[in-house]
């Protein structure tokens, strides 16, 4: 049952993918009739059977965005988020290509709610671009409304790679857990190139960067704001 009022789009499985592997399927069961073997017949059927699994899970799988948050259905049940719940948005889009021809871009998204549900989903799904931009916009708000309040708290915001603090400054996490501290007042200047955060210190080149989403560039400004 849903919680939430009219549908904004509905997203559902790629026909293509699905389509791709009903063919596989149906070509491990016809080799399954033609292999005279006993062994190599059985191993054609459990492939098969497999890959019509697989085929079935991906038709099932299905994205409903509303105003108020998103539905996410498998063959195993239903996810609701709000949006006003939700704590975390990682958004990563890589770009493949085969001999350097590109062959499109790969989307893989998860978001986490204040109650430590998840949902996560990539490029399976239909105009997934298209999802990734809507969900940026539907959680922007939201996200840094909390952002901020946490902030301006004193709290530490926590974005992966790095930790940032009113009154500290900015963490940045390394290996084997090392951490590095960099304070307020050592910061020369920041700049977002390509999905990356860059920071200077006084004197020094780059020393911390990590993919952000466009989330998280305009959060970027608002601690500008604060600190001046």
């Amino acid at each position: 049952m849903s919680l939430f009022s009219t549908p904004l789009a509905i997203h559902g499985p790629k026909k293509a993918v699905v389509a791709l592997f009903v063919l596989l399927a149906v070509g491990a069961f016809w080799l399954s009739w033609a292999v005279s073997e006993t062994a190599g017949r059985t191993t054609c059927i459990v492939v098969g059977m497999a890959l019509s699994a697989l085929g079935f899970w991906m038709l099932r799988r299905r994205v409903v965005l509303y105003p108020e948050g998103l539905s996410y259905s498998t063959l195993f049940g239903e996810k609701q988020l709000r949006w006003d719940n939700v704590v975390s948005f990682y958004y990563q889009g890589t770009k493949q290509s085969v001999n350097f021809i590109p062959v499109g871009t790969y989307y893989w998204l998860r978001l986490i709610d204040s109650q430590g549900q998840r949902v996560r989903f990539g490029s399976g799904l239909a105009r997934t671009a298209f999802l990734a931009e809507r969900l940026i916009e539907l959680t922007q708000g939201p996200l840094l409304r909390r952002i901020a309040s946490a902030f301006d708290s004193g709290i530490d915001v926590d974005f992966g790679p790095i930790r940032i603090n009113r009154q500290t400054g900015i963490t940045k996490k390394g290996w084997l857990g090392r951490t590095k501290l960099i304070p307020w007042n050592e910061v020369r200047s920041y700049a977002i190139k390509e999905g990356h955060l860059y920071i200077w210190r006084i004197g020094e080149t780059p020393s911390c960067s990590a993919r952000w989403t466009k989330v998280t560039k305009k959060f970027c400004q608002e601690v500008h704001s604060c600190r001046n």
